[in-house]
Order: structure tokens, then C-alpha cells, then sequence
């Protein structure tokens, strides 16, 4: 506004034109910004106003006529009496023909202008867009040779649909801008910022004003021609809820840029508003039922019209602004809408558009009231959700759902609703909704006619995984044995494959692996390779459970070898099969090939947001990293694995996370882990309601190994003992035994009942022989190394833990292979064997840093020998050492990261284990079991 009084006082003062031009987008606000302008800097200088309609084009100088004329509504600041000049030319007059009369016609006008300019006028051309040539020549003329008067010409225009250009150049800055003006100017008006919007409406909601800005780009003519209430999330012009319409008002001055406009034009136009932008002309042509080439045609004149605009790079248009698109969409005639968005939907069919694209016409479709369109839409929506069922599989639900409520119960459409229901039910269940999937497949499998195509035998096994998938181990096994008793004869072996899987994991996972699985199946070399290979490796898994590792090892080669020929298009969908694979290689110590086939998996599932698939396989890949010692990887995993879990409600893989993470907390030994991990393990326990259960077992030996490391052996020894069943642990897997029984000759020893280790390490020994796996026998060797370290019988116990650590080295466990190094140090240090102390020592510490646990350095200050020694856990050991150096519970606290109080408690245990009732008898007893200062 200021530029415009500069302007209006430069003309005055020096008596001479200036010219200032106020350019900027449609709605804009160019016209109201014009005329505050003039009331606030030239109130009492005369001014005209002249406007442009795009329905006189025809009438020569009619924007000056309609400023200058006698008998226009009088403008503020004109004197009553003043004489204007007369354009008394008739309306059908032609502007002459040579450029010699035409200069001199101009010169005539730019006269009557200085007269009425003698005594100072302001000048303006509103909506220069819609000029006629000779006007548009006048203004031209005028700009060449400026009238000798003080005259502020003000032109108002849109650039973009202006066909003579007028330009002077980018507007200069306000930093930058002479103080004197120049005699030429160019106002440049841009959109309101979201401040100034807010500014504009106080009253609105946060959000809703955020949607309106979006949706308006902060032009003030289109924000104030949104309808009151919440803005519309996105202009669809065939949703025409009453909150969404735009004003009648607004529609109609809108309407005067496209109300002239010829037939083709208007058609193409009109399809435009139907289709979604950015759109190619071959489109608008099928919708608006043109030639192509008229339509190519159309669309060039509409975006020199700047009604529509070429998106930069592409050979396709799109609206100039949402608000524009909706009021051609609701000035558009419904019933041809509705017709022209089902020839959009089948021009899209017949391109091989995105499914995306297909959906959304038919999505809008089906939100009208006509249903002739129904059974098209739903063949439709049914593609586009299984071609995007893994990238984005919310929507595809969403899409189903809607076919699903399009199709009615009735006889005939009964096939399609069930084949609809199953696929909703299927990308339910991955996209991690258990409940929902299940109640789907309760209602419609039993619907499913029994066929040689196996398609109910399919839907009964995904039924029955999701039975599993929720804990419901019996449910699954049942469902499974009576459909695949009920297979009809010549059915293809897919769906048989699937039920025998689904038979064969729910057993494993119910504690009770199946040992009859039907063998016919996975002898017969025709069907999906996927599907074989699902069953070889949980064939594999219950045989490694059972301890029949030649069989395991024949099952898991051949399985392994179809699932290295597949594509990742083929085991994407299947990820309990790497899940399987990967635990087998575990539990055969072939922890490569696991990590190899987990993080497969991984990679597959997170790709296509499986969440049914992706719990189970970070809970294997956890077991793989805690076998192998990274602690801190199986924390990060376990604790991912329990997010999906409860994401998918699914309580039994919630409650292995939760005994996963408690285990390599417990072993990670911070002061704070011990507590950490039994409630973590409780946690599990409590939520694996039966113990009988793989997750219950799971959880009880998880609880088993935090007590112990707690200081609580007896607890450890009664719960693998409660878990186990018996003295031999039968009810355990095979191959794993002698870690659990080195579990309990670790109990035994901390509880000081040295004979009940040497049992328990006798019994490990035994276990291992029969399984023959490197890591589990060196479990038994480090038990029975420990007992002898023990008892006092140095030389042999280094022999049994040395060779514990080079078993460790083999199955690759490497926090238990620092810790036999450990054992094997304070072995060396008691014979007074400082070289080998020392290298064992170093790496020992090499290896827990690398493991992240701070177990193995608190083991290396423990002394060797006495009974009573092994009553006090790693950390009592480390905190009776620092109080025997005189320091405080507020410093050992603070040393710890503990609070005090958390100090005098491990001291209170400390005392009573020892059987002293004060510090100065602990640094006694301290120093009579540890000749050594540490």
C-alpha cells in the first residue's frame, strides 16, 4: 500500500503519469487490496474504476468506457459537477484498420484522459485478463507515451491468462526500492502464511484452520469461499456432504471463467473435476467422450486459459487450484458425474492403471446411492487389495471391507462373499489383527464346500495358524487332524502340506511334538516347494526336540535346499517356514545358515509389514543372538518382539519376549539387571498360564536363570526341576538338557551342596554324550570343571574348563566360552600359573566386552575354594569388596548407579550369608577367604 501512495504523491508532485501494476493469482485479493490502497493514501484524489467481463470482450475500449462514461455509479473522491470525457463510439464499433488511424484514435484517448486527469486521477483497469484488444492497445499506447497529467494508471491483472503480456520486471524490495519512484511499478501480491491466516480466523480450531491452509494454500478468495465447519480433507467432487458444498455465491463468480467456454472445452473441463490430478488428455477424452485429438486440443486452450495448468516434466494438466476444481465439479450436472466416473473407472481398467488409482473410483462409486455399479466395483477393489495387500496393507482392509458391505446376502452373491471374507480375513491376520481374522474364519470356513482344489483346505490351515498364533494350541491341532481326515480324494497336496504344518507347530508349541506327521506328504516331490519345505523344517524341529538329530539333519538339508532355490516372491508369504528352519539350525548349532534364513525372513516380513510373521521370526532371531552372546542384540530384539506381540494380542509370544529379554538382561549383570529380570521373567511367567506349555517352560527356566544370578538358588533349582518333570528333565528338549542341568549344578553350588553338583554335572556329561552337539558338551564339561574347582582339585578342573572353552569356541557361544575362560583364570591364579591366568584373564574380559556383559569380571574377583565363598552371587562378592575398603554405602552406591538403600539391603544378605553382624566381621571373614589384594 505504501508503493501506491509513493506513487499517487510522486504523480502529484511532479505532474506526470505514474503507473503501478497489481498482479497476482485468482482470489488473490488484487481488487479489495487496489481499493484500500486508494482509501487510506488518496483519499481525496478523484478515482475511476474500470472493470473487465469476460462477456464484452467484443466491445471495443470497454474498460474505459465502463471508468469514464457518464452515467456509471459515481466513484468516492469524483466532484458532482465534474465534466468526464465521452466515448460516445456505438458499442459495435471496429477499431480502424491502419496503424496510422489507429495511432491517431489512440492519441485522441490518451487527450480525453489528460483532461480528466488535469487536476489529478487515479486510473484504475480491474481484471485486465478479460480485455479487449483495443483497450489492451490503448494501455500499451499509454505506457509508450505517458499522458502529461497527474495520472496513477493502475492496472489489475492475472499474468497467466493475460494474451499480451504486460511486464515491467520483478517487483523490487522493500530494502532495495528507491526512495524517488520510478515512473513504472509492479506489486506482486502473494498467499497469506498460516500466521496470517490465523490472524484472518481467531475462532477456528488449530487443526481446522491446518486443513483449511492446506487445502487453500492460503489464498484469501478461496479461503473465504469454504464453507463454515470442518474443511475437507480432500476435494472430491463426487462426496458432496452439505458441509463440504461451496457457497452458491461462490460457485457463481467462479463460474464466469468457464461459462463461455465452447462445448469440447467445457466437456473436458468437467472431466477434469471428475478425474483425480494430475491427468493425461487420453483420459479426459474416454471420460468427457471426445476424439482424442480433440481432447489433446481442449486441454492446451483450458491451461492458456489457466484454468487448468501442465505439470512440469509431464505430459498431463491438473486444476490451478482444488477450490476451482470442486466448483466445476459441483456446477457439473450429478447424474453425468456418476456416469462419467464409471467411464473413468473402466478407461483406468483398460490402461492397467495403479490399483491405487482403480480403487478410488470405485470406492467413490459405491458411496452413491445407484448400485448398478456394484459388482464392477467390487472385482475391482477385491485386485487392488491383493496387489497392495504388502506394501500398504490398511488399505487394502479398507477396500475389502468396502466390497464386503457392497455385496448382499443373498443366494448368489453367497461365493463371492465368501471369497471376499477370506481374503479380508487373510490380510487381517498378517497385518497383525488376530481377533478379527479369526472371527472371519469362524464365520466363513464352514461355508466352504469341500473341493479338489484344496481352497478349504487352505482357508481351515489359515484358520487354524491363527488359532495358533493366539495360544490356542488344541483348537488348531483339531480343526487341523479333522480336515486333513476329510481331504476328498485327487486334492492337490498345497492345503494337505499346510494342515500337517499347522498339526506339527501347534505340538511343538503345546509341549507335545507330534510324532506321526504324515510322511505321504512330504514324500510326494509334486506341489509348492514353499509348502514342502514348511514341513520338512518343523519335521525337523520336533525331531531335534525329541533328540533324533539324523533325522533332524536329513529333514532340515532337504528343506533348507528348496527354500535356497526360491525366490523371495515365493517364501514372502510363508515366514513360519524360515521361522522353523532358523530354530532347527539354532538348535543344531549351525548358527550361520540361522542367522542367514532368519534375517531372510526379516527382511521379507518388515518388507510387506507382516506383523503375524515378524513376532516370531525377531523371537527366533533373539535366541539366535543370545546363544551367541550378543547381549545387548537380543534385548534390542526381544523388546521389538514384544511390541508386535501385544499389537497383535497375541499373549503366548508376548511371554517369550518376555523370558528372552529377562535372560540376557540377567546375564548382562548391570547393578540394576538382577531386579530387572525376575520381574520380566515373573511377567512371563504369569502371563504363560500353562506351564506345560513351550512358552510356560520357557518362561519358568527364564525366571530359573535370573534368580540364580540373583542370589536365589533354590528358587532356580525348583523351577527347572518343576519345568524338567523329573530328575532327568525329560519333559525339556533333548538338546538342550545339559545347559539346564549345568543350570543346576550352578544352584547346587551357590546353595553349597557340592555332591548334588556333581550329580547334576554327571548327569550333563551323560546328556551330552547321547546328543553329541559341541555347545551342550561343553556346558557339561564347564559344570564338572566348576564342581572339581570347587572341591579343591585344581589341575583337573583346568583341564575340564579348558576344554569347555574350545566347545564354546565350536557351537559359537561366546559368553559362555568367557565365562569357562574366567573360571579357567581363577583355576590358573589358584595353581600359580600367572601366564596362563593372565592370558585367560585378558581374554575372558576380551570376550565379555565384546558380549557386553559385566558377569565375567565380577566372576574373575571371586576367590577359589571355600564352600561358603559360593553362597554370595558375583555381585554380593563385588560389593563386600568395596566395603571392606572403608567406603560408604552413599560412595558404593554411587559407584553402582544404586540408590543406598539398595547398598545396605545386599549388605543385610551379605552379613547373613556370612554369618557377621557388621562390616568390620565382613573385612574378616573377606580376608580370611582371600589371601589376595584385589
Amino acid at each position: 500500500m505504501a508503493r501506491i501512495g509513493k506513487a499517487q504523491a510522486a504523480a502529484l508532485g511532479h505532474g506526470r503519469q505514474m503507473v503501478c501494476e497489481v498482479v497476482g493469482e485468482p482470489g488473490i485479493g488484487k481488487t479489495r487490496f487496489v481499493r484500500e490502497a486508494l482509501e487510506r493514501c488518496a483519499p481525496t484524489v478523484p478515482w475511476a474504476v474500470g472493470t473487465c467481463a469476460p462477456d464484452e470482450r467484443g466491445v471495443p475500449f470497454h474498460v474505459f468506457r465502463h471508468a469514464l462514461t457518464k452515467g456509471q455509479p459515481p466513484r468516492r473522491g469524483l466532484r458532482a459537477g465534474r465534466p468526464a470525457p465521452t466515448w460516445a463510439e456505438p458499442a459495435g464499433a471496429v477499431p480502424p484498420a491502419s496503424d496510422a488511424r489507429r495511432f491517431r484514435t489512440y492519441q485522441a484517448a490518451r487527450r480525453l484522459i489528460g483532461l480528466a486527469a488535469r487536476d489529478g486521477l487515479v486510473l484504475v483497469l480491474d481484471d485486465l485478463h478479460w480485455a479487449d484488444a483495443p483497450s489492451t492497445g490503448l494501455i500499451a499506447h499509454l505506457l509508450r507515451y505517458p499522458v502529461p497529467a497527474p495520472l496513477l494508471l493502475v492496472l489489475v491483472y492475472r499474468p497467466r491468462q493475460m494474451a499480451t503480456p504486460m511486464p515491467f520486471g520483478p517487483p523490487e524490495s522493500d530494502e532495495n526500492a528507491d526512495p524517488e519512484p520510478t515512473s513504472r511499478d509492479r506489486i506482486e501480491l502473494r498467499p497469506l502464511g498460516l500466521a496470517e491466516v490465523a490472524l484472518l480466523h481467531p475462532h477456528v480450531d488449530q487443526a481446522e484452520l491446518r486443513a483449511r491452509y492446506d487445502l487453500t494454500g492460503g489464498n484469501p478468495g478461496y479461503l473465504a469461499a469454504l464453507p463454515a465447519g470442518p474443511a475437507p480433507a480432500a476435494a472430491d467432487p463426487l462426496r458432496e456432504a452439505p458441509g463440504v458444498r461451496l457457497p452458491d455465491a461462490a460457485v457463481a463468480v467462479l463460474r464466469r471463467e468457464w461459462a463461455d467456454l465452447p462445448s469440447v472445452e467445457l466437456a473436458c473441463l468437467r472431466a477434469g473435476a471428475i478425474v483425480d490430478a494430475p491427468f493425461a488428455p487420453d483420459l479426459l477424452a474416454e471420460v468427457a467422450q471426445v476424439p482424442a485429438a480433440l481432447a489433446v486440443a481442449a486441454g492446451w486452450r483450458l491451461a492458456r486459459l489457466d484454468l487448468i495448468r501442465r505439470v512440469p516434466g509431464t505430459g498431463r494438466f491438473a486444476f490451478r487450484h482444488p477450490v476451482l476444481r470442486m466448483a466445476v465439479a459441483q456446477d457439473t450436472d450429478p447424474a453425468w458425474r456418476v456416469d462419467a466416473c464409471a467411464r473413468a473407472l473402466t478407461a483406468l481398467v483398460d490402461l492397467g492403471a495403479p490399483a491405487a488409482d482403480r480403487a478410488r473410483y470405485a470406492e467413490r462409486l459405491l458411496a452413491l446411492p445407484n448400485g448398478r455399479w456394484a459388482g464392477r466395483c467390487v472385482d475391482v477393489l477385491s485386485r487392488a487389495a491383493q496387489e497392495i495387500r504388502r506394501e500398504t496393507p490398511d488399505l487394502a482392509i479398507r477396500w475389502l471391507r468396502l466390497a464386503l458391505r457392497a455385496l448382499r446376502p443373498t443366494a448368489g452373491e453367497a461365493q463371492r462373499r465368501r471369497d471376499v471374507s477370506l481374503a479380508l480375513a487373510q490380510v487381517t491376520g498378517e497385518a497383525g489383527d488376530l481377533a478379527e481374522s479369526r472371527a472371519l474364519l469362524q464365520e466363513i470356513v464352514p461355508l466352504f464346500p469341500a473341493d479338489p482344489e484344496g481352497r478349504r483346505a487352505q482357508a481351515v490351515a489359515l484358520w487354524a495358524r491363527v488359532e495358533r498364533l493366539l495360544g490356542n494350541y488344541a483348537e488348531a491341532v483339531a480343526i487341523s487332524r479333522r480336515e486333513l481326515a476329510a481331504l476328498p480324494a485327487g486334492t492337490g497336496p498345497a492345503g494337505g502340506y499346510r494342515l500337517a504344518t499347522e498339526i506339527g507347530v501347534a505340538g511343538i508349541l503345546a509341549g507335545r511334538p507330534v510324532a506321526g506327521l504324515p510322511d505321504a506328504l512330504t514324500a510326494d516331490p509334486g506341489g509348492p516347494g514353499v509348502d514342502r519345505a514348511g514341513l520338512l523344517a518343523v519335521r525337523g524341529l520336533a525331531a531335534v526336540h525329541d533328540g533324533a538329530l539324523d533325522d533332524a539333519r536329513g529333514l532340515l538339508d532337504a528343506g533348507a535346499r528348496i527354500v535356497d532355490s526360491l525366490p523371495d516372491r515365493d517364501l514372502r508369504d510363508h515366514p513360519d517356514c524360515l521361522t522353523a528352519l532358523g530354530l532347527t539350525e539354532l538348535y543344531l548349532e549351525r548358527q550361520a545358515d540361522a542367522v542367514r534364513h532368519l534375517d531372510r525372513g526379516l527382511t521379507l516380513v518388515r518388507a510387506s509389514h507382516r506383523d503375524d510373521g515378524l513376532c516370531q521370526l525377531l523371537l527366533a532371531r533373539t535366541e539366535v543372538a543370545y546363544h551367541a552372546g550378543r547381549l545387548s542384540t537380543a534385548i534390542g530384539l526381544a523388546t521389538e518382539a514384544g511390541i508386535v506381540a501385544r499389537r497383535i494380542g497375541s499373549r503366548h509370544l508376548l511371554s517369550f519376549a518376555l523370558a528372552f529379554e529377562a535372560e540376557a538382561t540377567a546375564w548382562r549383570g548391570g547393578p540394576r539387571d538382577d531386579d530387572r529380570a525376575v520381574a520380566l521373567a515373573r511377567s512371563a511367567v504369569g502371563i504363560a498360564t500353562d506351564p506345560a506349555t513351550w512358552c510356560g517352560r520357557t518362561a519358568a527356566t527364564a525366571l530359573a536363570t535370573a534368580a540364580l544370578l540373583a542370589g536365589d538358588p533354590a528358587t532356580c533349582a525348583e523351577l527347572v526341576r518343576s519345568a524338567g518333570g523329573d530328575s532327568r528333565l525329560s519333559r525339556l528338549q533333548t538338546t538342550l538338557r545339559p545347559m539346564w542341568h549345568e543350570l543346576l549344578c550352578a544352584a547346587a553350588l551357590a546353595a553349597g551342596e557340592v555332591d548334588d553338583a556333581e550329580r547334576q554335572a554327571r548327569q550333563a556329561m551323560a546328556e551330552a554324550e547321547q546328543v553329541g552337539l559341541p555347545g551342550q558338551r561343553g556346558f557339561a564339561e564347564s559344570a564338572y570343571g566348576e564342581v572339581l574347582l570347587a572341591r579343591g582339585e585344581v589341575p583337573a578342573a583346568q583341564l575340564h574348563l579348558e576344554t569347555a572353552a574350545d566347545l564354546f569356541r565350536s557351537g559359537g557361544m561366546a559368553l559362555r566360552r568367557s565365562l569357562a575362560l574366567a573360571s579357567l583364570a581363577r583355576a590358573a591364579e589358584a595353581a600359580d600359573q600367572p601366564g596362563p591366568a593372565a592370558r585367560a584373564r585378558r581374554r575372558a574380559l576380551e570376550l565379555a566386552g565384546w558380549c557386553g556383559t559385566e558377569r565375567v569380571a565380577l566372576r574373575l574377583a571371586r576367590p577359589v575354594g571355600p564352600r561358603e565363598a559360593a553362597a554370595l552371587t558375583d555381585r554380593e562378592w563385588h560389593i563386600a569388596r568395596l566395603a571392606t575398603t572403608g567406603v560408604t554405602s552413599r560412595l558404593i552406591g554411587r559407584q553402582l548407579n544404586i540408590s543406598p538403600r539398595t547398598v545396605e539391603a545386599h549388605l543385610t544378605r551379605i552379613y547373613r550369608k556370612a554369618g557377621v553382624a557388621s562390616r568390620s566381621g565382613l573385612v574378616a571373614w573377606v580376608a580370611r577367604l582371600d589371601d589376595t589384594d584385589r
